[in-house]
């Protein structure tokens, strides 16, 4: 876009003399222009680089995260996203601990977590246990290896202090439910 030279003129003070000077018409608009489309070829370039990972409790973590190759945890989504990525999480019931390794850069850049629309997304940090045995009447037990727990066993977390009132037994930071419900 050209410019066209407009004979006006503007008075400038030079040495004591006054001297014509010609002023483009448009020059702000053009410059205002310019300084538009640069700023929407870097809103682009970097808008390019975002990726998008799905998550679905069919995928697998070995999978790309493509719509068509879900992962199948968030937290497999969360180590692969870099700022302004996209993380869409599918219909389904995900029993993990999320430790997202890195955050965005701005609000512009932001790393979003987001269920896919219309989609129920439930996110649990509790495991189902199977395998309980009837001690008597309503008593079930169930044992499990420290390893179940990863590097926090919250039953071996005891509740200390000389304001807790404990009846004479141990009480811990884990807790068990049945159906929903806390025992």
């Amino acid at each position: 876009m050209a410019c066209r030279l407009v004979r006006r003129y503007h008075a400038r003070q030079q040495t004591g003399r006054l001297s014509r000077t010609p002023i483009t018409e448009h020059g702000n608009k053009n410059m205002k222009t310019v300084v538009i489309i640069v700023a929407g070829i870097l809103a682009l370039a970097s808008s390019i680089h975002a990726a998008e990972f799905h998550v679905a409790v069919n995928g697998k973590d070995s999978n790309t995260g493509a719509q068509a190759e879900p992962l199948r945890t968030i937290q497999r989504a969360a180590d692969l996203a870099q700022p302004g990525d996209v993380i869409t999480v599918h219909e389904g019931v995900y029993r993990e601990r999320i430790n997202p390794p890195r955050g965005g850069q701005s609000d512009a850049k932001r790393i979003v977590y987001q269920a896919a629309p219309r989609e129920k997304v439930e996110i649990k940090g509790s495991e189902v246990v199977k395998d309980w045995t009837k001690v008597q009447d309503d008593t079930w037990k169930v044992t499990l290896p420290n390893s179940f727990f990863g590097g926090f066993n919250p039953y071996r977390d005891l509740i200390r202090g000389d304001w807790f009132n404990p009846k004479n037994r141990e009480h811990h930071t884990g807790a068990v439910y049945l159906n929903g419900e806390w025992l």
